[in-house]
């Protein structure tokens, strides 16, 4: 389990230069979820966020794959009932909240492992953690506008292709 890895392979000053903010918050969940061999850890961040969260991480790539995922799915559902477009709302917000703790154990895992393949030593490993780890506000509020201008260019289309529009 990747959890476990993350523990057994990083030492806790490397994880907590690249986790940052919260991260005794992250290192007690990852060490309960490594004990008991689950995934499952409840984080309201992450459930309350979603994607934001996400991004304030620095889970860039998650974040687009989610949001496009997000995309698909809202235009296929959005024909069928406003009900299947709730619930399915209201399962990535579960799933956010039960999987966000293993989700972002498996990002920092993975950077980690990239950057003990260009450190020279565990100081420096923990310097590049520094560096490259930590939160982003800006990158929330980039977020925000660039989800902002989406839903404006769809909604545009969705106007602009409407027999009612003439």
């Amino acid at each position: 389990m990747v959890v476990k890895k993350l523990l057994d392979e990083f030492s806790e000053d490397v994880i907590r230069a690249f986790v940052q903010k919260n991260s005794d918050y992250y290192l007690v969940k990852w060490k309960l979820m490594a004990n008991s061999g689950s995934k499952i850890s409840w984080n309201w961040a992450s459930f309350l966020f979603g994607i934001f969260w996400m991004v304030y991480r620095k889970m860039f790539l998650y974040f687009i794959i989610v949001l496009v995922i997000s995309y698909i799915v809202g235009y296929i559902t959005s024909s069928i009932s406003s009900i299947i477009n709730l619930i399915f709302m209201l399962a990535i917000c579960l799933a956010f909240g039960l999987l966000g703790n293993y989700g972002y154990a498996y990002f920092v895992y993975n950077k980690l492992q990239e950057l003990k393949l260009i450190a020279k030593s565990e100081e420096e490993l923990r310097m590049l953690a520094l560096q490259k780890g930590g939160v982003s506000v800006v990158a929330v509020i980039i977020s925000i506008a660039i989800i902002f201008l989406l839903e404006l260019i769809v909604i545009g289309l969705a106007v602009s292709s409407s027999s009612y529009y003439y």
